[in-house]
């Protein structure tokens, strides 16, 4: 059963997931290209595998999605001299556009997400976040050591 936390999370998400796909299906983009094109933008030369496990992702949908990228023209693929096994992704300028679209999206959704919330109060939200976030990538590497905040776990 999810908490009340985790309910506004996964509708918050939801919204924001509605809110991009209004502008993104219309030029094409599916699955996760969104995420691979703004990954490689921060992280130019960044390779399949690292967005995969960045994101939690499978390599396949990762491998399929940046084609889809490459075939559009947002991205260019480069196999990875220090690794042939391996390709680099970068953005190309076209898909520097596509990602400044995805930004104003995301600026837009925020704004929205934040009205009447004080400075403050958002900041604070962010690094609570921040450390929820941190547990859930510790979760998915498997066992942890828990630390004892006095809570029971949901």
């Amino acid at each position: 059963m999810a908490t009340p936390v985790l309910d506004s999370l996964l509708r918050i998400n939801r919204q924001r997931m509605l809110a991009l796909r209004r502008v993104l299906t219309p030029r094409g983009y599916v699955g996760f290209m969104h995420l691979i094109l703004l990954y490689t933008r921060q992280h130019p030369g960044a390779s399949q595998e690292e967005i995969a496990g960045f994101y939690a992702l499978d390599k396949a949908s990762v491998a399929r999605d940046a084609r889809r990228l490459e075939d559009a023209g947002h991205i260019r693929r480069r196999t990875d001299p220090a690794n042939r096994r391996q390709n680099q992704l970068f953005i190309t300028p076209s898909g520097g556009e596509m990602a400044a679209i995805i930004d104003e999206v995301h600026l837009t959704f925020q704004h929205r997400l934040s009205l009447g919330i004080s400075p403050e109060d958002w900041e604070k939200l962010t690094a609570l976040l921040a450390v929820a976030e941190e547990n859930t990538r510790q979760t998915a590497a498997g066992p942890a050591q828990e630390k004892n905040t006095g809570r029971e776990k949901n």
